[in-house]
């Protein structure tokens, strides 16, 4: 399970780097527009979030016919979308069309669900339990997070050092920074691959042959229907809406913060450290938690309330740095303990599902359906932050360079780092009290589907 987490590095290895660099990308690299930048960073994290589900119907469909449904993806897309990333990288660096490059940036941009959801929707066909499934999303989370400190530390080096002068950023240096975090990223996926092959449950092995396979697999109105009926699925989804929804007001319009409130960006620095440990030690904590407690939909709703209360409470001590810096650490642990208890809730969810689909006498359950609306979660939320977060900085008296400290403007950005956030989590707090799977139903789902999966394993080999 370890070495199946190990995955996550790859990710961000590949898409922290993207995310950072593409307006540079677009605009010092290629003199794109920023209007035409802005545009189509917009359009495309729209059609993603819309693709996001649909990809984790594709995944569920098991086109290739494998072994099981995850490792094709896991090999195949991070060498597909590094192809895509360094072809990008060299047209760009040997002046190619800007039609071409702007293709190629869109593919590169949009497919990321096909990996990220291929990888993260093997959990429930690792995990056996709760204490499993939150260890896995612990893992993930470390992972990224570490993925994360490389990238930070690899790409500006290698895109400076790698330049045509050895100085500065430039087309070239992007180029290789693009071939050495690729050629990263594919390895630690290949290896997380085989925590898959090792880890994965017996019944969740194909031993049929493609046409039987094809025959077994799901319609995509079936996996609709498994899915979006199911009110247990769509509660966390829900809630990962509204909790992740936070994490795109907060980051991005700290900066203002320190800029027009604190008068010190450097201060900005210590910010971003003390939130990003605070994140680690709740990753740590999600699995603690779930072994102490028993519940993760108990622990889900403290953790919820206690984000609304970090947030609320800037509504008196805001416009104090170190008061607002002890706030949003603390929001940010518990943030970082949601998801992963959102996780345990997804595959709890998937358990119950298959449960109600092998008393049916199905043995095929849309998992990467379901597990794919957490990324979709994820997705909707950073369309909504986007939005959002241009509306709340007008209305806190932002406008652009021309925006000069006072008073009035540290009320209405202490205001939009209280109001918006609490809201949307209040929201997610209402649907998690739809969400009815308990410890004690989980006992006896497993009790029943144990025997049920054994039974499958040994009719397929």
């Amino acid at each position: 399970m370890v070495v199946y987490s190990v995955g996550n590095v790859g990710y961000e290895l590949m898409y922290e780097f993207f995310k950072n660099f593409q307006n540079f990308f677009l605009t010092d690299i290629c003199h794109f527009s920023t209007a035409l930048t802005g545009t189509a960073i917009t359009v495309i994290n729209i059609l993603k979030a819309v693709f996001t589900p649909i990809s984790g119907m594709i995944i569920d469909k098991n086109p290739f016919r494998a072994r099981d449904k995850h490792t094709p993806w896991i090999i195949g897309m991070p060498l597909f979308l590094g192809i895509l990333f360094i072809a990008m990288a060299f047209t760009a660096w040997k002046g190619g069309s800007p039609v071409l490059i702007l293709a190629l940036f869109a593919l590169f941009f949009f497919l990321p669900p096909l990996l990220q959801n291929g990888y993260r929707s093997s959990i429930p066909s690792i995990a056996l339990n709760a204490s499993e499934s939150t260890f896995l999303a612990s893992g993930i989370n470390l992972a990224s997070n570490v993925g994360r400190l490389l990238t930070g530390i690899i790409v500006p080096f290698i895109m400076v050092k790698m330049s045509a002068n050895g100085q500065e950023q430039d087309a070239q240096g992007f180029f290789w920074a693009v071939v050495i975090s690729t050629a990263l990223t594919i390895l630690v996926y290949w290896i997380s691959a085989l925590g898959v092959k090792k880890t994965i449950r017996p019944d969740q092995v194909a031993k049929a042959a493609g046409r039987e396979l094809k025959k077994k697999s799901l319609s995509f109105g079936a996996m609709m229907k498994q899915v979006f009926t199911d009110k247990n699925i769509m509660v966390p989804f829900a809630i990962g809406l509204a909790v992740f929804f936070r994490n795109f007001v907060v980051a991005p319009t700290a900066p203002y913060y320190y800029t027009y409130v604190v008068g010190d960006m450097l201060q900005y620095a210590t910010f971003s450290t003390a939130t990003n440990i605070a994140g680690i030690v709740g990753t740590f904590c999600g699995p603690i938690f779930v072994k102490l407690f028993k519940s993760p939909k108990k622990i889900c709703l403290c953790a919820i309330v206690l984000q609304i209360i970090s947030h609320l409470s800037l509504m008196l001590i805001g416009a104090n740095p170190t008061a607002f810096l002890a706030a949003m650490t603390v929001a940010q642990f518990f943030y970082q303990v949601t998801c992963i208890i959102l996780f345990s809730m997804f595959v709890d969810a998937v358990d119950f599902s298959e449960l109600r689909e092998r008393r049916a006498g199905k043995t095929e359950v849309a998992s990467g359906t379901a597990m794919s609306l957490h990324f979709t979660a994820v997705m909707v939320a950073q369309v909504l932050g986007g939005a959002v977060r241009n509306v709340a900085l007008a209305q806190a008296g932002y406008v652009g360079s021309e925006t000069v400290a006072s008073a009035e403007l540290t009320t209405g950005l202490v205001n939009m780092f209280a109001l918006w956030p609490a809201g949307f989590l209040a929201v997610g707090l209402v649907a998690v009290f739809f969400y009815s799977l308990d410890p004690k139903t989980m006992e006896k789902v497993h009790a029943e589907l144990e025997p049920l999966r054994k039974a499958s394993a040994e009719q397929s080999k």
